[in-house]
């Protein structure tokens, strides 16, 4: 098969919110496609009378383009196909292959499931055989005149001439039901690839009780898509020189389905903010500006775009998300209330420190530099040399006094970014304190 003519799709139902589990097979499909030079599609498997919600339609489209996961052609709807699908169970009447149930006297249709061994060829896996004689006839057009997800994925997937089918583990039983359908109809199926679950810590299937698994979730913390990307093509997926740092170009040129795990694998919540911290850094820095200043509209208002960039740019390295940023930074945001011990001990009984700061407060009452974080450290480094005492016992106290930490970023660019008068009226109400 010559690689142009690789197809495939990710098929979502929008009945909730995207799954993570969801989004790493959406991932898996489109970066097979892009690296063979063939086509990804989406489809919505919308026939859910009852779940389906066109709010979580919108939700999955706007997720994948933000994620960067383009369709090569139109978004395919099952529920404009309805008739489509009754066409194709009614064929399979025709032959001999499907009958007629009534279901309060409504009409349903259902497929004679040949006693036979399904087998098959799994990408993952290798060979798969099932006997279906176990299954029983399987409903394939509800009494309401809906296909079931048997029929309309078989029907679809022929339709669209998709090549390859991969999916999750958790679909390999709907698989030789599929094939069946598959050679009732007379068509060609689409190879099969079947990928390992995603696992919580308990060994479970990932879902809610292990925390956070739409993505929805995810964008809220101020993950970037590159690095939830990068950390879900790791889940099941081995590269060959175990790499780990990928953007998504990358992994299209090194992706491999030879290279997919039968394994399950486990979350790692800690290996996936590490990942998403080395994108950060990554990013050119007029586009972390961007992103970061757009997932804090409200708290960027609040200081003038210079100041702004300086508080973003100081924090860039200790951030593991966007989200971080408040907790990381929060004085810069709000006053200190509390002073934690026992440094602050230290500092109340120290009255030649309380002199300094003093003293500090009437020199930064005259001074004019505040914009400038050379201006504001050469004021604060002559004042200690003109003190007679060493610039870290006069900068680690003017450090506690503003953030209410020992550590922080460079306290200069820092005082900068706060201001004279946030930085003068700080320093003055630790002083009341002591």
């Amino acid at each position: 098969m010559e690689p142009s003519e690789v197809k495939v799709r990710f098929a979502p139902s929008p009945t909730g919110h995207l799954h993570i589990g969801g989004v790493r097979t959406a991932l898996f499909n489109f970066l097979y496609a892009r690296s063979v030079g063939g086509k990804f599609f989406l489809r919505m498997e919308d026939t859910d009378r009852e779940r389906s919600r066109e709010e979580f339609a919108k939700e999955i489209l706007e997720s994948m383009a933000w994620l960067g996961l383009s369709s090569d052609g139109e978004v395919f709807y099952q529920s404009k196909r309805l008739a489509r699908y009754q066409e194709a169970a009614e064929d399979l009447i025709k032959h001999g292959l499907a009958y007629e149930e009534k279901v309060d006297s409504k009409r349903a249709i259902k497929f004679k499931m040949p006693a036979a061994r399904a087998v098959f060829h799994d990408l993952v896996h290798g060979e798969i055989q099932f006997d279906a004689s176990l299954f029983g006839d399987l409903v394939i057009l509800k009494s309401d005149g809906y296909p079931t997800y048997q029929l309309a994925c078989v029907v679809d997937d022929h339709e669209m001439e998709i090549t390859h089918v991969i999916r999750g583990d958790d679909h390999l039983s709907n698989t030789p039901r599929q094939l069946l359908l598959f050679e009732a109809f007379g068509w060609k199926p689409p190879k099969y690839g079947h990928l390992p679950l995603i696992l919580g810590a308990d060994g479970a299937p990932l879902s809610k009780r292990h925390g956070a698994v739409s993505l929805e979730n995810y964008r809220a913390e101020g993950f970037l898509a590159e690095g939830l990307l990068n950390y879900l093509a790791l889940l099941g997926w081995g590269p060959p020189d175990n790499q780990e740092f990928f953007s998504l170009q990358d992994l299209i040129k090194k992706f491999s389905l030879k290279k997919i795990n039968k394994a399950s694998t486990q979350f790692d919540s800690l290996k996936l903010e590490w990942l998403n911290a080395q994108h950060i850094k990554k990013l050119p820095e007029a586009e972390y500006l961007a992103k970061i200043t757009d997932f804090h509209k409200d708290l960027a208002k609040k200081f003038s775009p210079e100041k702004w960039k300086i508080i973003a740019l100081l924090y860039r390295s200790r951030i593991k998300t966007f989200k971080d940023l408040t907790e990381e930074a929060a004085y810069c945001f709000s006053d200190i209330e509390n002073y934690s011990e026992p440094m602050y001990d230290d500092f109340l009984n120290n009255r030649s420190l309380r002199a300094h700061l003093n003293a500090w407060l009437d020199r930064a009452g005259e001074f004019t530099g505040f914009d400038r974080p050379d201006e504001v450290e050469k004021m604060t480094r002559d004042a200690a040399q003109g003190w007679g005492i060493e610039a870290r016992d006069l900068i680690h106290p003017l450090r506690f006094a503003l953030t209410g930490k020992t550590v922080s970023p460079g306290l200069f660019e820092l005082m900068s970014a706060l201001g004279k008068e946030t930085c003068v009226k700080r320093v003055r109400k630790f002083l009341k304190k002591t």
